[in-house]
């Protein structure tokens, strides 16, 4: 599956750090908490910032997000309650990194393999592809 420059802008909205940083502090509430607890204080946005900050060198960075519309999402997540993608666009390095937040059904838990999702939608990406 190939996105033109074109489709591709129609999915995606420009965003800020603040607002990723707002929707991250938002759904990832519980993560980071464990987090905080399992690393002694050290705060999970931090973390990502300079994980982040170090590949793509954030403040050269384009941000976009792309928060699915359930009935017309190009993309769709099997078993997913909720995601958000955002893509780290750095022209200068030409790097691009992607960041994806989901959260999925219990269902998943409870006899649907996660594995299995992923790979029926491998096979939907690559399905057109030489390999």
């Amino acid at each position: 599956m190939v996105f033109s420059a074109v489709k591709a802008h129609q999915y995606f909205t420009e965003e800020s750090w603040d607002s990723f940083k707002q929707i991250f502090d938002a759904y990832m509430f519980e993560a980071s908490k464990e987090w905080v607890e399992t690393f002694e204080g050290a705060s999970l946005l931090d973390a990502l910032f300079k994980a982040l900050d170090e590949v793509v060198t954030l403040s050269d960075c384009e941000i976009y997000g792309y928060l699915p519309d359930p009935e017309a999402d190009p993309l769709p997540e099997r078993g997913a309650i909720w995601s958000f993608n955002f893509l780290f666009y750095n022209r200068k390095l030409k790097r691009i990194v992607t960041f994806r937040l989901s959260s999925f059904s219990n269902l998943i838990a409870d006899g649907f393999s996660f594995d299995e999702i992923l790979d029926e939608y491998d096979e939907e990406i690559f399905a057109d592809m030489d390999i």
